[in-house]
Order: structure tokens, then sequence, then C-alpha cells
């Protein structure tokens, strides 16, 4: 296990990587803890259903990836910025579960396929970041991690950025440099702590088209811990250069399975609370409670 501290306190441990031919719905508990898997849920058997989904998913296509990271110093995401007198967000969009009172979430999961992001105008970078998280409505802090696209286009010439990030806020966003996706892929990703008052995580990211998977621990920046009130599925404009970005047409980006566990039930991100995001006075991101479990956001902003 190797260890990157930045210079805020935060850290950032990997997991030894498993051995060829590990198979994950086989191993015992102490293999799946050695190696970033997230524990077997036992407690709850939708949760256990789930998991066991999960890596079914990956057999005969799975590969690890020991991550490797670097800092943007540019790019934050921040907890919610309301605006003031009403009850929609300028940089958020998608759901938000909140905890029973006395009650603290401990993990946060969700899937969701990438999307191929467009610019409703040339000569300006768009961003679109989609990712789960625990605190950011009601805490000043957030742990999360996710997928950026990010795309710059004049003429004939278009750039794309997709990468996977994770960030604990106030701490800037920390791309993991080395875990493949691309628009199109499924994401599986999941976040656990050990609840209010935790200055731990660890974050499980699988790439289901590929078999690519991959796992890290992270120590809270110096001063933060987990409060747990919350937990979210989004999709965001980022801060960057300490300005709301430009929001890329993402089309609509569905997350799927996505619930939350308070240490005694499993809480549905469609019984929760829908987030819209405006700009200038307009719905530009529109989140939709679908079913318990599913939950859409569409863009509603300028067609390219």
């Amino acid at each position: 296990m190797s260890t990157t501290k930045f210079p805020s306190g935060l850290q950032v441990s990997t997991f030894e990587p498993p051995p060829a031919g590990f198979e994950p719905l086989k191993a015992a508990d102490a293999e799946l803890i050695r190696h970033g898997f997230p524990r077997r849920p036992t407690e709850d058997p939708q949760a256990m259903e789930r998991y066991e989904a999960v890596l079914r998913r990956l057999q005969g296509k799975f590969h690890y990836i020991v991550p490797t990271f670097r800092r943007r110093d540019d790019i934050r995401h921040r907890p919610l910025e309301r605006i003031a007198g009403t009850e929609v967000y300028s940089n958020w969009s998608g759901a938000v579960q909140h905890a029973p009172k006395g009650r603290a979430f401990r993990w946060v999961q969700g899937d969701w396929t990438i999307p191929n992001v467009y610019p409703p105008t040339e000569g300006e970078w768009y961003y679109c970041s989609n990712w789960i998280g625990i605190d950011g409505d009601g805490s000043g802090d957030v742990c999360q991690a996710g997928v950026e696209c990010d795309i710059f286009q004049l003429g004939p010439f278009t750039i794309r950025n997709i990468y996977a990030w994770w960030e604990w806020f106030p701490e800037v966003e920390i791309p993991v440099t080395n875990f493949p996706v691309q628009a199109g892929d499924e994401i599986t990703c999941l976040i656990c702590t050990s609840g209010k008052g935790a200055t731990t995580a660890s974050v499980f990211l699988a790439n289901r088209s590929s078999g690519a998977a991959t796992s890290f621990a992270i120590q809270a920046p110096d001063g933060t811990q987990l409060d747990g009130n919350s937990a979210e599925w989004v999709v965001e404009r980022p801060e960057v250069n300490g300005v709301l970005a430009n929001l890329a047409d993402y089309g609509s980006v569905f997350f799927f399975n996505a619930d939350a566990y308070d240490g005694q039930a499993v809480l549905d991100a469609g019984q929760g609370n829908n987030i819209d995001m405006t700009e200038g006075g307009s719905v530009v991101s529109e989140g939709i409670l679908d079913t318990p479990t599913v939950v859409q956001c569409l863009y509603t902003g300028t067609e390219p």
C-alpha cells in the first residue's frame, strides 16, 4: 500500500492489488478488505443482492488497476449553492436523500452511463460532472467520486476530456489518471465511511463495460470530518478557476440502483428530494425522480 499526502492534509492510499485469477464473488471477507473491495453487506438482503449483481457483471473481464492521481488546483466541486428565494441551485441537479434524525449515512452507491457531451456554442469550454457523494447539502464538506466530461469546439476541431475523479471538499478535484473511461461506458461507484465524524472513506469504482476496477482509501483534509446528513446523485457544473463553469449539453444521465445506507436502513434516492439547476432564472438541468432507485438528470439548457 502506498500513500500520497496533499498540502491540505488530505491523504489517499492504494490497496494491495489482487493476484491473477482473483474472483471477488468467491473471495473471503479478509481478502476483499485487503484488496480494497467493499465488505459484503450481509446485514441487508437488498444491499447484498446489489453487491453480488455488480461483481457478476465483472466476471470474465475483471482486471484491477492500482490507481494513480494528480491534483487539479483549478477545479472544485462545492457544496450546494442556494439561489436566494428559490428551491433550486446554481451548481447541482439530480437528487438528495437526507438521513433520518439521529442517524448518518455510511455509504452511497449508484450506476450510470457516461454521457457524450456537446458544447452549446463554439470557442468556450463546457463541463459536466456526474457523481455520487455524501454531505454537501447542509454541511460544509462533500465526499464524492465520479466522472468529468469536458468539451471545447472551434470549427472542425473538438477536444473532449473524460476522466474519473474524486474530491473531499474543501480540497480540490483529484483525477484518477490511469482509470480508463469513455462516453458510453457503464460505471458503478460506491463510497463507504463509518458515519458521522468519520475522517476516512473508501472509494470503489468499476467500469462494467471494460471490466476495469479500482479502489482507494481517503484521509480527510485537516479540520474536516463527515457529517453524514445527506447523500447525492448529481450532474454538476463545477467551479473552474473560482467561477461556475458553463454546463455542457449532456442529454440525460440516469442513476440506477441509487441508494444510501445509514447504519439501520437502505434509503432510496428516488424517495428523497429532486434538485434543479438554474442559470439566469431558467432551469438548465432538471432532476427527475423516476422510481425509488432511479434518478434522471435532464439537460434543458441551450441546444448546440
